[in-house]
């Protein structure tokens, strides 16, 4: 039976890293991945890196059922008490351009409900891990934004800080670390993993087999992505009735300007696709 088993697990195939679910859980169940992850995407100086971290409830950046249901992002405070959010997502609906400034002001105005002091705010960092393009004008995958005087172009506001990593964009061999992290978020097999030479990296992919062939940690994966395909499918079905709303309201109102103008029914019907009966109702 525990051969049977073994063998079974063996012959799953690895979850895609880039689920959020399991993104969530590979970067958090050690300290050290998180750590050596984020040290490679802020490329501090040796006095500035990141040494400790405490991850924190993301509970304290929902406001809506929805965000209760939907939200897998890493919220943590450093040894430096700055706070960062790191989030993977796999699809641009459209609005995240707006959806990840309004994250980064949460991740900063919580802050204050602790201290009561603006002076005691300290840096709000987000890194935005995307699997689509976003940045339409640049072939680069890494983009980082800050606050600038436009005059005179000196970085000004430290405490505001947002970094995008685009994936697909992503065609490079690895020879940093960065360079490395993203390697393995495109998929590389256990082979490359080891060739890197980094053990957090190897670590991690380690977390990823784990939470791959166990059978608690993929069917909680498998909800997880059910969740979000009916989500989808709400989504696109509300847009679908909206849209099927849209042309039938357009139906009537074209079918009200013709009877005005003294069209004969059966005209209208065969104009419109509205019934003889449903246009006689609107007279």
């Amino acid at each position: 039976m525990h051969e049977l088993r073994s063998f079974y697990l063996k012959k799953l195939d690895l979850i895609d890293i880039k689920s959020d679910y399991v993104f969530k859980r590979v970067f958090t169940l050690s300290d050290d991945i998180f750590i050596d992850f984020a040290n490679s995407v802020l490329n501090y100086s040796n006095e500035r890196k990141i040494k400790s971290v405490q991850f924190l409830n993301n509970e304290i950046m929902k406001d809506s059922e929805i965000d209760k249901e939907s939200r897998f992002d890493i919220i943590a405070k450093l040894n430096d008490n700055s706070y960062i959010n790191i989030e993977m997502q796999v699809q641009n609906t459209g609005e995240y351009e707006k959806r990840s400034l309004y994250y980064w002001s949460k991740l900063y105005e919580l802050q204050l409900k602790k201290t009561q002091n603006y002076m005691q705010l300290f840096p709000a960092i987000c890194i935005n891990v995307l699997d689509f393009n976003f940045f339409k004008s640049s072939n680069d995958f890494y983009t980082q934004l800050g606050i600038v005087n436009l005059k005179t172009q000196e970085h000004i506001f430290n405490d505001f800080q947002i970094i995008y990593l685009e994936i697909p964009k992503f065609t490079k061999k690895y020879y940093n670390d960065l360079e490395k992290w993203m390697q393995f978020l495109k998929g590389a097999s256990k082979k490359e993993i080891i060739a890197m030479e980094n053990k957090n990296i190897i670590k991690a992919y380690e977390i990823l087999e784990f939470v791959s062939h166990d059978p608690i940690e993929r069917a909680k994966y498998e909800a997880r992505r059910k969740f979000q395909l009916d989500h989808n499918t709400s989504l696109l079905t509300a847009e679908k009735r909206g849209i099927e709303k849209g042309v039938e309201k357009e139906k009537i109102t074209i079918a009200i300007k013709m009877l005005n103008q003294g069209f004969p029914i059966d005209q209208i019907s065969e104009l419109t696709q509205l019934s003889c009966e449903e246009i006689k109702n609107l007279k």
